[in-house]
């Protein structure tokens, strides 16, 4: 009797850590912005997170962290807040006044995380989600790479996950993402 309650215990263990592993694959980044909307777009940048899963993710032990232009250390990264609901998003903003004010009809969760950070990107650095065990789970752009004039620059425009896309990944893959940059409409516009 006492290995069979042994042996339950350490299956509902195993199960428990791979619902807690596949939990982390679930929460993927699926929109960054760089909006050309005004003189002051810095107000207006937003990171979006969305949770695939089917339970909640409490994020505080979560961050995000960006790669700076060219640079191959990224900066130091930025600690999230916030629990995601199941199939729920979340936008964690560089600046919450900036943010409503560009986008007033908004009805979600906005957090903001402040200036020079992971959300205020102005669309040609690399941003990843990092999970609560400090591992990269989802990336965009190629860290160390300049993303101007690269199918990963959003300056003054967007960078959205293509809505197939439902697992994290920490390797960046272009054919995962449809991006629209000022400087890549007016190359696409001349070829």
């Amino acid at each position: 009797m006492k290995q069979k309650n042994f042996l339950k215990f350490i299956l509902t263990g195993l199960l428990s850590l791979f619902s807690l592993c596949l939990s982390f694959g679930q929460v993927i980044i699926t929109e960054l912005a760089d909006p050309n909307n005004s003189s002051v777009s810095s107000n207006k940048r937003y990171v979006e997170i969305y949770n695939q899963g089917d339970t909640s993710i409490d994020l505080s032990n979560w961050a995000l962290r960006r790669w700076t232009n060219n640079n191959s250390s990224p900066q130091s990264d930025k600690s999230l807040s916030g629990i995601i609901a199941p199939k729920g998003f979340i936008v964690f903003v560089a600046n919450i006044t900036g943010f409503n004010a560009a986008f007033p009809s908004f009805t979600g969760t906005a957090i903001q995380l402040g200036s020079g950070g992971p959300v205020d990107s102005n669309g040609d650095d690399n941003i990843a989600l990092i999970n609560n065990n400090g591992t990269l789970v989802d990336m965009f752009g190629i860290a160390g790479e300049d993303g101007s004039l690269t199918c990963h620059e959003f300056e003054d425009g967007r960078a959205e996950r293509k809505a197939s896309v439902t697992t994290a990944k920490p390797v960046w893959s272009e054919a995962d993402w449809n991006v629209w940059a000022d400087t890549l409409l007016f190359i696409r516009a001349i070829l």
